[in-house]
């Protein structure tokens, strides 16, 4: 009982930062029903943006952190852009979009001349460009129909095994690290019981700023309300004259950021990065969707820090073996006795 303040600390802070990747979930989920199994690559290019920023680039963190969310954001667009999107709405754009990405991956992995190599990747990234401009500009799509259930899951899935083998070519297998000087060491003391290091108290605040911006911008900006109408019914806000894809790119855009800032300060307060990491906190961020009550914003901060609690909790008094174990015993509990979360409303309108 003598470690509990500290396990206590231990289970806020890094509940923290599951709930910023967990929000994200819970966006996208709220206003397309669909979970987007690709957002664990999202978390971690956004850890590896940030790493590229500190050690290539030499920017302070402060600039770094930023930098990571707005990358994940637009990475997070692009996948919409380029895996969902088309499922819906197929444009001209569309498959000028999908004809550059081809182009851009077949100069990641199928040349090896470092001339032809680049002639690829800028001929592929002027075409993605010029999809997306012709996307968004496009007067009558090709093609319109409702999406298939299972259909963009699968297409996360398809995605996130694309983004995880381009970090696995571009950096390696092996973990990569900030360097160790970065961010200061020296814990502050919580009065006699317990510590909070530096980096961890980095991550509780900037947590604790992102949410109640995310409150903010749901709650009280136009944006906001139109992300409502839409979670509410698409084609209701269609008919309201509310540019839908257009929202829907914003709202894929708060997510990735959302997930970019998680994986680079987990990132930093782990001091490890590697390719798989994204996996890794996937299934928790499913189960705090899960407990929370799916689209819940606040039901998804709370079930966070109670996963949290409970994954340290689980680490310093049964086994670390039982860490997940007993995340998803809780999992199971809250489906048993209320199926729609703890915040989750029993039923839902959707058309």
């Amino acid at each position: 009982m003598e470690q509990l303040p500290q396990q206590l600390v231990n289970g806020i802070w890094q509940g923290a930062g599951l709930a910023l990747f967990a929000l994200g979930f819970a966006l996208v989920f709220g206003l397309l029903d669909v979970v987007n199994l690709a957002h664990g690559a999202t978390y971690m290019w956004g850890a590896f943006f940030g790493l590229v920023c500190v050690t290539r680039l030499g920017w302070p963190l402060w600039a770094a952190i930023p930098a990571a969310m707005i990358g994940a954001g637009l990475l997070a667009v692009l996948l919409e852009r380029l895996a969902f999107k088309p499922l819906r709405t197929l444009t001209t754009g569309s498959l000028v979009l999908w004809g550059g990405f081809l182009v851009l991956l077949l100069g990641f992995v199928g040349v090896r001349q470092e001339e032809v190599r680049a002639g690829l990747l800028g001929l592929g990234a002027a075409l993605m460009l010029l999809g997306l401009v012709q996307d968004y500009r496009a007067p009558r799509p090709l093609l319109q129909r409702s999406m298939p259930y299972l259909a963009p899951m699968i297409a996360s899935i398809g995605a996130s095994t694309i983004l995880v083998s381009l970090a696995q070519g571009l950096f390696g297998a092996q973990p990569s690290r900030f360097p160790p000087d970065l961010f200061p060491t020296t814990p502050y003391p919580l009065g006699q019981a317990a510590v909070i290091a530096p980096i961890q108290l980095l991550v509780l605040a900037v947590a604790l700023v992102l949410m109640i911006g995310l409150h903010l911008l749901i709650a009280r900006t136009q944006t906001g309300r139109a992300i409502r109408a839409i979670a509410w019914s698409e084609r209701t806000a269609r008919l309201l004259g509310i540019n839908a894809d257009l929202v829907i790119a914003q709202t894929f855009f708060v997510s990735g950021a959302l997930a970019g800032a998680s994986g680079a300060l987990l990132g930093l307060a782990f001091n490890r990065i590697e390719p798989t990491m994204g996996s890794q906190i996937e299934l928790a961020g499913l189960t705090v969707i899960v407990v929370g009550g799916m689209s819940s914003i606040g039901g998804t901060v709370v079930a966070a820090f109670l996963v949290g609690l409970l994954r340290v909790l689980g680490v310093a008094y049964v086994d670390s073996s039982f860490r997940d174990a007993l995340v998803f015993a809780l999992l199971i509990l809250v489906l048993l006795a209320r199926p729609q979360g703890l915040f989750g409303r029993a039923n839902s309108t959707r058309a």
